[in-house]
């Protein structure tokens, strides 16, 4: 199930953050941050018992963070999440993803997302590239 963040949902997506990424891991105030800024777009999904993922994004389709807890990985919930953030931006989904997270990459290329730029040490040492999944017509 899809529905917006709510604010006991907090303990569960720093839990989700920390495993997805234990050195960047954004802080509790960074996701009220989210919370009070993208208060529609800032989507978990459920599983019936506890949250599998969720997703942050802009209506302009700038995806801020996503993330899956990794027993839910390759279950299609990321998949999910990004299909519903794409009904409702203007007319694609973009981010920015470490060029050496290849794993990511290649998920994102799997849902249709295209490489259309780089930014040198965005991430301290490490680049990144910009990837678009544009709207159907």
């Amino acid at each position: 199930m899809l529905r917006k963040f709510q604010i006991e949902d907090i303990n569960e997506i720093l839990e989700i953050e920390e495993e997805a990424f234990p050195k960047t891991a954004y802080s509790k105030e960074a996701f009220l941050d989210y919370a009070n800024t993208f208060p529609d777009s800032f989507i978990v999904i459920e599983t019936g018992k506890d949250i599998a993922g969720y997703i942050i994004f802009d209506m302009s389709g700038h995806i801020h963070s996503t993330a899956v807890k990794p027993v839910y990985r390759r279950k299609g919930f990321g998949k999910m999440l990004f299909m519903h953030a794409l009904k409702y931006a203007k007319e694609r989904l973009w981010l920015e993803v470490r060029s050496k997270n290849i794993t990511a990459i290649r998920f994102y290329e799997t849902l249709g997302m295209k490489i259309v730029g780089k930014i040198p040490n965005y991430y301290d040492e490490d680049d990144a590239l910009i990837m678009v999944l544009s709207r159907k017509a």
